[in-house]
C-alpha cells in the first residue's frame, strides 16, 4: 500500500483542482473540430499565484479502503507542498516539490529522502517534469498530442484516437474526463466533478481516479476547503533523529 499512497504523493492522482480564469477567454463560437477544442482547453487554463487545499482521500485497492486527509499548497512555478494524514490528523507522509528537487518525510518509519526532480519520473517510469506535475494538481492537464476524431452530445464535447479518449464540457472546455490506454496494458481514467464557479475560478470539488495495471487502484478526493490567490507558508523541517532511505 505504502507504494501506492507515494505514487498518489507524487502527482496527487492527477488531481485535484481544476482552476481556470474564464473572463478573458472568448467561448462565443462552438468549435468546429478537435484541434480548435484543444486550443480553446488549452488557452483557458490560468494557474493562481498562491493555493491552498484541504480535503478528503479514499483509496481502493485489493478490497482494502483507506481514508486519509490531504492538504495540498502551491505557489505558481516555484512550490508544491503536501501533507498527508491519517483521520485523526495524525501525520503519515509530507512532500515538497521544487522545479530541481523533491524532499520527501515519512513518518511511519522514520525516514526522508532528498532526490533530484528526475527521481520521479524513474518511479513512475515516465517523462514528467515539474511543469507537469503542477498543471495535474490544477487539474489543467495537457492533452496528449495524436491525431482525434471529434463529436459532440448535448453536455460535451468528445475527442477519441485509438488508445486515448477526452470528454469535455460544452460551455467551460474544462476536461469532465479521460481515459488513456498503454501499449502494456495500463489503463487510468480520471473524472472531474462537482464544479463550483468561485470568483473567477471554476473549480471541481471532486475528483476520481482508477487504474489498472500490475497495481491496479482507484481513488475518490473530495475537498472541503479551497483558498485562492492568499500566500502560504510552507513549513517542511526534517527531524534530525530521521534516516536517509535508500
Amino acid at each position: 500500500m505504502n507504494k501506492t499512497l507515494s505514487i498518489l504523493v507524487f502527482v496527487f492522482a492527477f488531481s485535484s483542482c481544476s482552476l481556470k480564469k474564464i473572463s478573458n477567454v472568448n467561448f462565443s463560437a462552438p468549435p468546429k473540430n478537435a484541434k480548435e477544442l484543444i486550443s480553446r482547453v488549452n488557452s483557458a487554463n490560468k494557474i493562481p499565484e498562491w493555493l491552498s487545499l484541504k480535503g478528503r482521500l479514499n483509496l481502493i485497492k485489493q478490497q482494502q479502503e483507506v481514508a486519509l486527509n490531504i492538504n495540498i499548497k502551491c505557489r505558481k512555478d516555484s512550490l508544491i507542498w503536501a501533507s498527508i494524514s491519517a483521520p485523526l490528523g495524525i501525520e503519515l507522509f509530507k512532500i515538497q516539490l521544487s522545479k530541481d528537487s523533491i524532499y520527501f518525510i515519512n513518518r511511519s518509519n522514520k525516514t526522508y529522502f532528498i532526490k533530484p526532480i528526475s527521481h520521479i519520473r524513474d518511479y513512475l517510469k515516465t517523462e514528467i517534469s515539474f511543469s507537469e506535475i503542477n498543471k495535474m494538481i490544477i487539474a489543467t492537464p495537457k492533452i496528449i498530442k495524436e491525431s482525434y476524431s471529434f463529436e459532440a452530445d448535448s453536455n460535451s464535447y468528445i475527442i477519441k484516437s485509438e488508445n486515448t479518449q477526452y470528454k469535455i464540457d460544452r460551455t467551460k472546455y474544462r476536461i469532465l474526463q479521460a481515459s488513456i490506454s498503454e501499449t502494456n496494458n495500463n489503463n487510468l481514467t480520471y473524472t472531474f466533478s462537482e464544479f463550483k464557479d468561485m470568483a473567477t475560478y471554476f473549480f471541481p470539488y471532486n475528483f476520481s481516479l482508477k487504474v489498472q495495471s500490475v497495481e491496479s487502484f482507484s481513488v475518490t478526493l473530495k475537498y472541503t476547503r479551497v483558498i485562492f490567490d492568499q500566500p502560504q507558508k510552507f513549513v517542511f523541517k526534517i527531524p534530525s533523529h530521521y534516516v536517509e532511505a535508500k
